[in-house]
């Protein structure tokens, strides 16, 4: 597919931007040159993210049963969060926002041909394939673009240790775990960790063009 024309970037971009009232881009500085009204003032435009450390490989279960790799997703950006169905608080902020962005990304014709997100449970015992497909279609998850992964605890602890993804099970059922998304370049490198706090999909969407802008 070929690459999205520039103008059609730019009106995506415009869009995200409107989509949401402001709220803090966290690690990245502010531009200091507006060349545009319509951009808050706490998105980077142009985002410089060094590399943090190659992102740990798995090979997991979607929701059909499949079987999916970080590994066979290599020469595309990947954004992968962590997330449970019956999570009351974080994790429907966090997929809720997922889901602008996949629009945003859908519509400049990036996912799921150079783009790809991918969300994986913490609550294996609790999260079945039909549980974590009823979430995954609740938030209009594209299934080409936007996989919900799961496994056996004894094969998916590993994947949540390499991701520092602990957990702490309360009572009544929730379970406490760090709200945060990774950012991955087409060469498998961490690039970006959001919280939830400071996870801004408008933010992300820049982030995104500016990863698939560097050089192979």
């Amino acid at each position: 597919m070929a690459p999205p024309r520039p103008l059609a970037l730019a009106c995506v971009v415009g869009i995200l931007l409107l989509a949401a009232g402001p709220r803090p881009a966290g690690s990245h500085d502010p531009p200091r040159d507006r060349e545009s009204r319509d951009l808050d003032p706490r998105l980077a435009r142009n985002p410089s993210l060094a590399v943090i450390r190659p992102a740990p490989d798995f090979r997991l279960l979607d929701v059909t049963g499949g079987v999916a790799s970080l590994s066979e997703l290599r020469g595309r950006v990947v954004l992968l969060s962590f997330t449970y169905a019956s999570c009351p608080s974080a994790c429907p902020l966090i997929t809720q926002r997922m889901a602008m962005l996949q629009r945003g990304l859908r519509e400049a014709r990036l996912l799921p041909s150079r783009v790809n997100l991918l969300s994986i449970t913490v609550d294996p015992e609790r999260d079945s394939a039909a549980s974590l497909g009823r979430y995954a279609r609740g938030f209009g998850a594209d299934p080409e673009g936007w996989r919900f992964l799961r496994e056996a605890p004894e094969r998916l602890g590993p994947v949540l240790g390499a991701y520092d993804e602990w957990t702490v099970h309360r009572p009544g059922g929730d379970i406490d775990h760090p709200a945060r998304l990774h950012l991955i370049d087409r060469e498998g490198r961490v690039r970006e960790i959001y919280s939830l706090a400071l996870f801004d999909e408008r933010q992300a969407f820049l982030d995104i063009l500016a990863l698939l802008r560097e050089p192979r």
